[in-house]
């Protein structure tokens, strides 16, 4: 407990006196208050501060002493001096499955660790001389002299965080002990230029800690998924593979081309917009910069953040950016970058650690260079707003975080600084905004609260009013927010009601009721100066600011937009982000040409397959289904059914799909005429996988029952049953055809790879083992077996080609691997973007790869050349 001096015999000697002096006593009691949080503050400011220097001490010790073992082993003629591929091989350091000679084991790679919230650079001493490096402290290595033990900072709890680094994980170590011992090689830099969504990675982690020998020979390859024991057929010329040896990563280099999507359903202010012309929006760990001048909808993509995008805000120089992010310190968030490539450079260890701020954090960054020029970190949790100030050119930041106490911080951004947070409300706070005239006014707003905080700048204090909504009528909720031309506050609420509030008496001035049933969801102002509100009921109004009379006709979105979250005036024109995850573009005068810039769905995708060289195929569980031309970037064919649609497969000519609903229903549309031309339901379950045979009107249809039926569609468009199988172990979730449409194979929830003949026949591995299949599907087929194997079943999805294998993380990671895998350590180039499970990858090329996640209906183009 904090105490004034003297404070208790004032104290006594106040409680004594006539009730005059009760002022006094109260303001001491406030003086006392208010001094004890501020040495609070003070505390936490030192914390940080000692967290700091410790990190940067034990950094530069830990780098000195890297370069002395590098100059060592330079001196010796080590292996390590002639390049990374020159070393014996080696395999991750996790418990492996397979098991080598001990004397081609090394040291363990990188673990999976997070990174400190004062971590936004690693340090390095600028001295060249080998007699002040001999001087530092040494330790005895245990884990062999190639291991260094570098501090990464801190974990979210606080706790010191070090990760060991390989020497043998450094590729051109002369030139990398050139540029450390110079003075050029300080990475203290302020600007860090970031490309983090391609990671080769040399070797794989292996998570599964189950220990079985693969036999030279042998017709079958023993793998473990979840503690299961599979037995994957092998191939003919494979049987003396060895799973412990190198396999190189393909030599490809992958971009991110395009994003279809947009987060909309789930958060506010969103969009932005430039005076360039391009408008910013975020979808999973990507920000994108979309032109929207004429009919170029060419894209720009930061790539800085490491988990789902939840905020951003645009400086009023409309050149920088502040984006925020969620954790991924979470179980279902595990980190994706595992390991990394051959370190080269001072440079490329910078930008290797901040790949790996997984913590939630704030980025400022350029939109003209795409640069981040300072990190933002301390946060416990993830970041749902953040809002630049307007009265002093934007030197202030405003965050407020996900945590329990929903905190409201005030940082000097540009030095990295906190400077006053305070607890803004009990419950989710939808947005955060700083008035535009009145200086240090913060306007809070969220669920069941609504409030006012001024900002001291010299003491950092927050002080909150609470706004109190007069009459009886009062709302739950206030949805949405934005400023008058005068000052005033304008407010929508959960009853449907706009109120006009003076920001400096905290009370409404004007309201108007009930104009749009079930909520304001969202309000602007325009150049014009007129009031622009959207609701529940997907109309949006214009109204006069200061009587809140409508002053045009208000137009509606269509049901399948879903109703507008947020509205920005851009030039001349609208857009509009709705509840569906899509944005619209155009203006009051013509609502009829309202055109779709993004298109998307409320309910997570389920499914993405391409069709032929141009079409892309979606569905999703609000039963929409959607045929993109992906060079055009457009629509073609878009319909929504009743059902959530569940798996969805189009035959070798492409011009049918099937699809399976989750009532038990499927059906088969002809993509040409856009109609169905046979439809069944199996029964209840439901269904869970479907697929074509690659020849011929065949096709197969699982049930969560479980069950399995082929069918043909003969030339009179009758349909047959070909075979029928019960008595699975548990249900399908993918099936592949050979390529002759003989045999079929399969996977099941319980990981079971099973065979049959397209009779319905049960066949032995043995019998298919030389079996060419037309897809990829099943996840623990051959071709993929041993990245299941070394993921412990981790594998979401997989797609192939002639040459490539593309897999599908559950982290959210897509692993691109020369096909087929035959190691435990295969090299693979790691996409990085999608800030969940991956439900689908689908390459459309050689060189074109597709993917989408369900929970941030993100989906990606990517290009592998």
């Amino acid at each position: 407990m904090f105490n004034v001096p003297g404070f208790c015999t004032l104290r006594s000697q106040v409680q004594t006196q006539q009730p005059r002096g009760a002022n006094f006593y109260e303001l001491i009691l406030s003086e006392n208050d208010r001094l004890r949080s501020r040495v609070e503050e003070l505390e936490k400011i030192v914390v940080a501060q000692r967290n700091e220097i410790v990190l940067l001490q034990s950094s530069t010790v830990e780098i000195l002493r890297r370069l002395q073992n590098l100059e060592v082993q330079e001196k010796s003629k080590s292996p390590v001096s002639s390049g990374y591929n020159s070393l014996p091989r080696r395999i991750s350091g996790s418990k492996s499955t397979y098991s080598v000679s001990p004397s081609s084991q090394h040291p363990s790679s990188l673990p999976r660790q997070s990174h400190s919230q004062n971590s936004k650079s690693i340090y390095i001493n600028g001295k060249s001389s080998t007699e002040d490096v001999a001087q530092m402290p040494r330790r005895s290595p245990t884990r062999g002299s190639d291991m260094v033990n570098v501090s990464v900072g801190k974990s979210a709890r606080g706790s010191p965080m070090r990760k060991w680094v390989s020497t043998h994980d450094m590729k051109d170590t002369e030139r990398f002990r050139r540029l450390s011992t110079s003075s050029e090689a300080s990475t203290s830099a302020t600007t860090i230029t970031m490309n983090p969504i391609v990671n080769s990675v040399r070797r794989l982690s292996t998570r599964n800690n189950k220990a079985c020998q693969f036999s030279t020979g042998n017709d079958y390859l023993p793998i473990f998924i979840s503690g299961k024991s599979v037995h994957v057929p092998v191939p003919t010329g494979y049987e003396n593979i060895d799973p412990t040896a190198d396999q190189d990563p393909p030599g490809v280099k992958a971009t991110l081309k395009h994003v279809y999507s947009y987060r909309g359903k789930d958060v506010r202010s969103n969009i932005e917009a430039l005076p360039t012309g391009e408008l910013v929006f975020f979808s999973a760990n990507m920000v994108i910069l979309m032109n929207i001048v004429g009919d170029d909808r060419s894209q720009r993509i930061y790539h800085g953040h490491t988990c789902d995008v939840k905020c951003i805000a645009l400086h009023p120089n409309k050149i920088l950016v502040a984006s925020g992010q969620s954790s991924c310190h979470s179980s279902e968030k595990a980190l994706k970058t595992e390991h990394t490539s051959p370190v080269e450079s001072p440079e490329e260890l910078v930008k290797q650690l901040e790949m790996e701020h997984t913590e939630a954090h704030v980025r400022i960054w350029d939109t003209v260079k795409l640069t981040t020029l300072m990190i933002l970190t301390g946060f416990e949790k993830g970041i749902c707003h953040v809002a630049f100030s307007r009265t002093d050119s934007g030197s202030s930041l405003a965050v407020v975080d996900d945590s329990l106490k929903h905190t409201l911080s005030v940082w000097n951004w540009q030095k990295g600084k906190r400077c006053g947070e305070v607890k803004a409300a009990n419950d989710l706070v939808f947005e955060c905004k700083w008035h535009p005239t009145i200086r240090n006014l913060i306007v809070v707003y969220g669920k069941g609260h609504f409030s006012f905080f001024n900002y001291d700048p010299a003491t950092g204090v927050l002080v909150k009013t609470v706004a109190t909504f007069e009459g009886r009528d009062k709302p739950k909720t206030v949805l949405s927010l934005c400023f008058g031309a005068d000052g005033q506050v304008v407010t929508g609420d959960s009853n449907g009601t706009i109120s006009i509030w003076d920001p400096r008496t905290c009370k409404t001035i004007k309201q108007a009721h009930s104009v749009h049933p079930g909520g304001v969801y969202s309000l602007a102002l325009a150049k014009s100066g007129k009031l622009l509100s959207g609701g529940k009921d997907r109309m949006i109004s214009e109204w006069d600011v200061n009587d809140l009379v409508r002053s045009r006709r208000p137009i509606e979105l269509p049901d399948e937009k879903g109703f507008p979250r947020v509205i920005l005036q851009s030039g001349t024109d609208l857009v509009i982000g709705t509840s569906s995850n899509t944005l619209l573009h155009g203006n009051l005068d013509n609502p009829a040409n309202l055109a779709s810039l993004i298109e998307g769905d409320p309910g997570d995708l389920t499914s993405l397959l391409t069709c032929g060289d141009a079409k892309l195929i979606t569905t999703s569980q609000c039963g929409t289904v959607r045929i993109w031309n992906h060079l055009e970037k457009k629509i073609e064919f878009s319909k929504k059914f009743m059902d959530s649609v569940e798996c969805v497969d189009v035959d070798a000519t492409h011009t049918h799909i099937i699809l399976g609903f989750a009532g038990g229903l499927w059906n088969v549309i002809n993509i040409p005429k856009q109609q169905t031309i046979e439809e069944k339901k199996e029964g209840t379950a439901a269904i869970t996988a479907v697929k074509f045979t690659p020849v011929g009107g065949t096709f197969a249809v699982a049930t969560k029952e479980p069950s399995l039926t082929v069918y043909r569609i003969d030339a009179s468009k009758n349909l047959l049953v070909i075979s029928r199988i019960h008595h699975l172990p548990s249900p399908l979730i993918a099936i592949d055809f050979s390529t002759d449409a003989q045999y079929l194979r399969a996977q099941s929830t319980g990981a079971h790879l099973l065979f049959w003949s397209k009779n319905g026949e049960i066949c032995d591995g043995s019998t298919v083992r030389d079996v060419k299949w037309a897809s990829s599907r099943v996840k623990i087929g051959f071709e993929t077996a041993l990245v299941a194997h070394s993921s412990n079943g981790q594998v979401s999805t997989v797609s192939q080609n002639d040459e490539l294998v593309a897999v599908g993380m559950e982290n959210g990671t897509i692993r691109v691997y020369s096909s087929p895998v035959t190691s435990v350590t295969a090299g693979f180039v790691e996409l990085l973007g999608h800030g969940k499970l991956v439900k689908s990858v689908a390459f459309n090329t050689k060189y074109q790869l597709f993917s989408c996640s369900p929970t941030d209906n993100s989906i990606f183009e990517w290009s592998l050349e």
